[in-house]
């Protein structure tokens, strides 16, 4: 946090050393008008940057619960779409960031098909396989 109050103050010491120089030019009479304008933006941005910066993570939360419900999804789909696996009612459904394959087969090699099939689908997410053999 203090790092951030020195780059703030050092960036806000930049900006005023720089409307002074342009403030002293007196060939550059237009643009005296456009620093003045800027320097309340720099502290705008200054003020609104924390701010901004929750919606920011709170829109990369919500898009990365929707990608993993997405992934989620689509695992489900691989593996109804498998010929061994389609008998069986085996769910995909996300959980904290990870798939959580959960149902009923009737042997241990189906099982592990089922957990195959999710981390070929998903192979950048956590798998965990609660799928019950009968």
């Amino acid at each position: 946090m203090q790092l951030l109050k020195l780059f703030v103050q050092g960036i806000s010491v930049s900006t005023v050393a720089i409307l002074g120089l342009g403030a002293c030019n007196p060939s550059n009479n237009s643009q005296t008008t456009v620093p003045s304008t800027s320097a309340p933006t720099t502290a705008t941005e200054n003020t609104t940057a924390p701010t901004a910066s929750a919606p920011a993570t709170t829109t990369a939360q919500t898009a990365q619960n929707q990608d993993i419900d997405d992934i989620a999804d689509r695992v489900e789909e691989a593996l109804d779409s498998d010929r061994t696996l389609k008998p069986f009612d085996l769910d995909a459904d996300d959980r904290d960031n990870s798939i959580v394959l959960t149902g009923r087969v009737q042997t241990a090699e189906q099982k592990a098909l089922a957990e195959q099939i999710a981390r070929q689908t998903a192979p950048n997410i956590s798998i965990y396989n609660e799928i019950v053999t009968q």
